[in-house]
């Protein structure tokens, strides 16, 4: 479900089946955002989010679960994840990954221009 709700023209989607495979698998997808479900097989979301920041810490993780828990904010935070969605609340979360997708394309296009003007930075 989320899958298809997230769904952006160009991007890649791997998806685990738990969070161990997610922490055994990071190295090969090199993701830059992972959305982490709380309650899965084995290494539960948290643990797994622990694990997989400590391995590959430029991964951004977003925390999504229907069980919203008031003291998961906090547990989130402290797992490395920048925060925590209710499954409910996706379009919050499609609106967060459109903006930083947008982020990134302009960043690029603003240092291929630096490197095409030969190395001169510039602030925009």
């Amino acid at each position: 479900m989320i899958r298809k709700f997230l769904d952006f023209p160009g991007m890649s989607y791997f998806e685990c089946d738990s969070g161990a495979e997610a922490v055994a698998r990071v190295h090969e997808f090199k993701p830059t955002w992972v959305t982490m479900d709380v309650n899965m097989p084995g290494l539960n979301g948290f643990e797994a989010t622990k694990s997989l920041r400590k391995t590959f810490p430029s991964a951004r993780v977003m925390i999504v679960t229907s069980d919203n828990q008031p003291h998961y904010r906090q547990l989130s935070r402290e797992v490395g994840a920048i925060g925590l969605i209710a499954k409910e609340n996706l379009v919050a979360l499609r609106m967060m990954l459109a903006q930083e997708i947008t982020n990134r394309i302009l960043a690029q296009e603003i240092e291929n221009k630096n490197l095409a003007g030969g190395g001169k930075r510039s602030v925009p």
